[in-house]
């Protein structure tokens, strides 16, 4: 490894311990390597091997081509370029659970959710979502925390969406930005009380859908058993 290289490497490793929040200590824990060690690395003193900067890789969370060419060192076209391989990789994952576009409806939220519960994707349903081994469904549900405190539920509900809503145990997967930062699962007789308002007021309605009712994101944080 050349000398400009192993500086550039090792500037960009402590750039990305730092942005993470990781001491040299914890870092050293995540990749199995000794503090003295992470040290040197980061004064560019050593050549590391492919295996270590795939160890660094996998600890700050980024691919191993990352530390050698970091992002924003080309042109918006070049890093394009450069992560198009990785999210065609994303959408070879997303649709092994049958979710045939990781940019449309949340599909990258979702499976990440269904990774992290261990739930199957139920596509094209309407009112359930998600089906667990012992073929029990699930609603799913996401939010933007930095954009909305509440959780949408359906642009059409109705006494039939319900009557699936009240069967199944609900999902919420709280997010700030792109970052997952709870699960919480909620059984369906904690939402009644959410449920009966909507039936009333379909009726008081003269049996029009009523667009969109929201669930709070403080309710479910309240009355939800948090999983992840």
């Amino acid at each position: 490894m050349n000398h400009s290289l192993r500086i550039r490497l090792a500037q960009h490793i402590k750039r990305l311990r730092c942005e993470a929040g990781l001491s040299q200590e914890v870092l050293a824990e995540k990749t199995g390597l000794h503090r003295t060690y992470i040290g040197s690395v980061e004064r560019g003193e050593r050549n590391l091997s492919v295996d270590n900067i795939e160890r660094f890789a996998q600890a700050l969370q980024v691919p191993p081509s990352e530390l050698l060419a970091p992002a924003g060192s080309g042109s918006d076209a070049e890093i394009l370029a450069e992560l198009i391989p990785y999210i065609r990789r994303y959408q070879s994952l997303a649709s092994k659970y049958e979710i045939s576009d990781v940019f449309q409806d949340n599909g990258g939220k979702l499976l990440q959710v269904l990774i992290k519960t261990g739930l199957k994707n139920m596509p094209g349903r309407e009112g359930n979502d998600a089906v667990d081994d012992k073929g029990r469904e699930y609603e799913l549900k996401s939010v933007n925390a930095l954009l909305t405190k509440s959780f949408s539920t359906h642009h059409h509900l109705n006494p039939v969406i319900l009557t699936k809503y009240r069967k199944v145990a609900w999902i919420f997967a709280v997010y700030e930005g792109i970052e997952l930062k709870s699960i919480y699962k909620m059984t369906a007789r904690k939402l009644e009380p959410y449920f009966q308002k909507w039936e009333a007021k379909w009726h008081d309605d003269g049996g029009k859908d009523i667009n969109n009712p929201k669930i709070p994101l403080k309710f479910v944080e309240e009355y939800g058993t948090r999983i992840h």
